[in-house]
């Protein structure tokens, strides 16, 4: 009998999805990225009780990637992720469901964010984010996104979700 397939979280770390696969989803979100004109993004795997940062693109990315656990009762991610709806908001500081959790540890105010649900193997399995961010205290203008970033997002995450489709079935 087979054992059950890991958690979503657990695919990276675990080697069930290879390094070349691994490279391939994080041109695919530095692209979507580039194109979106932001400077953050990261792809957020689900766990029975949380999301984890896997992947991320931008100067933030090392100091969350791989530590940091949103819990899925908590911000607009998870929100995402239960509601398999995706989500674009340029004043998300003033959404009520915003976690200014990882805000706080990176020492940063989140202007405006993407978050679009991905579906690996016909289940919602995580989320990308993309955001415009500023450091707390700046007093420079927010940035904003537009409905082609959105777009864009929409996109990525489709192929990043077939790519860890054909992934998965042949990692056996």
């Amino acid at each position: 009998m087979r054992s059950p397939r890991p958690l979503p979280a657990d695919w990276f770390p675990s080697g069930l999805v290879d390094a070349p696969t691994i490279c391939l989803v994080r041109e695919i979100l530095h692209r979507a990225t580039t194109a979106s004109h932001a400077g953050n993004s990261a792809l957020w795997l689900a766990s029975e009780d949380h999301l984890s940062a896997a992947l991320g693109i931008g100067p933030h990315a090392d100091h969350f990637v791989g530590t940091f656990e949103q819990p899925l009762e908590h911000g607009i991610i998870s929100l995402v992720y239960a509601s398999g709806q995706p989500f674009c908001e340029n004043s998300i500081a003033d959404n009520p469901d915003h976690s200014p959790i990882l805000d706080t540890k990176l020492q940063i105010r989140t202007d405006a964010m993407i978050a679009v649900p991905i579906a690996v193997m016909g289940e919602f399995s995580g989320v990308l984010t993309c955001v415009h961010t500023r450091p707390s205290d700046s007093g420079d203008p927010p940035a904003e996104f537009e409905s082609s970033d959105l777009a864009e997002f929409e996109f990525a995450a489709a192929c990043i979700g077939r790519i860890l489709d054909a992934a998965l079935l042949t990692a056996g």
